[in-house]
């Protein structure tokens, strides 16, 4: 299949491609990411999408398959929704208050756990830049995530009950 091929079939699957991955992921963005993901790893072998007779057919199941596994990394590696959690906690005290506070609580965390949620929440970067900067492996990187964001809960929980 050649580059121009290609386009034209990218053109006319996507929007089935997206209809696949919303159904699966319920999230517009992330079933764009999938269908991105899946797009650039059928370029890389466009060469061998000739020889199968239904080339939309391995695009659904590989947008399927991409789908499913975005769902089970994001069981593997639930996020904790930090403000909602703690601010629900301590309605009374000043926005500014809290972020000092959650900030002296990051400050005792392990360096990696420090670094990886500061980057993430503070600087607002992607879990894949993350990986690329402190040189680690992006399970590694949600390892810490959670680690840390659980660490600073129970913390900041701590500290409320007393």
């Amino acid at each position: 299949m050649t580059t121009t091929e290609f386009e034209i079939f990218a053109r006319k699957g996507r929007s089935a491609m997206l209809i696949t991955a919303r159904s699966i992921l319920r999230n517009a963005e992330e079933a764009e990411d999938v269908v991105q993901e899946v797009l650039l790893k059928l370029f890389a072998i466009r060469d061998r999408i000739d020889g199968t007779s239904n080339p939309m057919a391995l695009a659904q199941v590989a947008v399927r398959h991409t789908a499913l596994n975005v769902l089970r990394d994001a069981k593997r590696h639930p996020s904790v929704e930090f403000k909602a959690e703690i601010m629900g906690e301590e309605e009374n005290s000043s926005d500014s208050e809290t972020y000092n506070r959650l900030l002296r609580i990051i400050d005792t965390l392990p360096s990696k756990q420090q670094m990886v949620l500061r980057m993430k929440h503070i600087e607002g970067m992607e879990v894949e830049e993350i990986a690329a900067v402190v040189q680690m492996s992006v399970d590694a990187v949600y390892q810490n995530l959670s680690r840390a964001r659980r660490s600073v809960l129970e913390q900041f929980k701590k500290g409320v009950k007393k």
